[in-house]
């Protein structure tokens, strides 16, 4: 796991003895890491993909099938609610994060807490999580195989006001002035100025301008709240 910083900071901000489910598993990493590490001993391994999931059941002995159990399912389908139940949606874009929670809402405001990580879209998915009542206690960047990973730990019930910028980039890391915060938005300023200088010069799409723009207030916004400086 030295290799796999993502799965370690999601790791890192679960509690012991919860009840984890691990919805897309695939090769089971972190159902696998938590049990050996004892961190939980009830861990439901779910992936809609039958292929994927038998990756993890091949390489359990008869101690850790007591630990962890499979599931070949779509989201929290099939799954039954208890308490003390905690999940991780992880290895997707924020879209299909979207997608599960939605279609099994009930089951998702349930859970003590729900640990997601996006690379792609999480603007999209603060916002969903906001107006569906889930509060953002963590939010923050993980570094890996030269991505960027948005890394949210959530749960269901108290109201929550984000800041513009906060939509954008993770609330944990404009708090905490974070170096990977930093690099990450000189990163997305050369590219979102590379792109909207294309779109003023060739197609003077009206939408895609308006939506890079406020990418690039969210970015100055957080320099100014950070005091980064180029």
């Amino acid at each position: 796991m030295e290799d796999k910083k993502r799965l370690l900071d999601i790791i890192n901000i679960l509690d012991s003895n919860k009840k984890i489910i691990d919805v897309g598993t695939d090769h089971g990493l972190v159902p696998l890491y938590l049990a050996k590490n004892k961190i939980s001993n009830d861990i439901t391994a779910t992936d809609i993909s039958a292929p994927s999931l038998q990756k993890l059941v091949d390489r359990l002995d008869d101690d850790l099938r007591k630990v962890i159990k499979t599931k070949v399912t779509d989201g929290f389908k099939g799954l039954e609610a208890c308490e003390n139940q905690v999940a991780i949606i992880a290895g997707m874009g924020a879209n299909t994060i979207i997608e599960i929670i939605e279609e099994s809402l009930g089951f998702s405001k349930n859970l003590d807490y729900l640990v997601l990580a996006s690379n792609v879209n999480t603007y999209e998915l603060r916002h969903f999580l906001n107006n569906q009542g889930f509060y953002i206690e963590k939010d923050f960047l993980s570094y890996e195989n030269k991505k960027y990973y948005d890394i949210l730990k959530v749960y269901y019930g108290k109201k929550q006001n984000l800041a513009f910028e906060e939509y954008y980039y993770g609330l944990t890391d404009i708090e905490n002035k974070s170096d990977l915060l930093k690099e990450k938005l000189v990163i997305d300023k050369e590219k979102n100025l590379g792109f909207l200088k294309e779109i003023k010069e060739k197609s003077q799409d009206e939408r895609a301008s308006k939506k890079i723009s406020d990418r690039l207030k969210a970015i100055r916004k957080v320099e100014e709240r950070c005091k980064f400086t180029n």
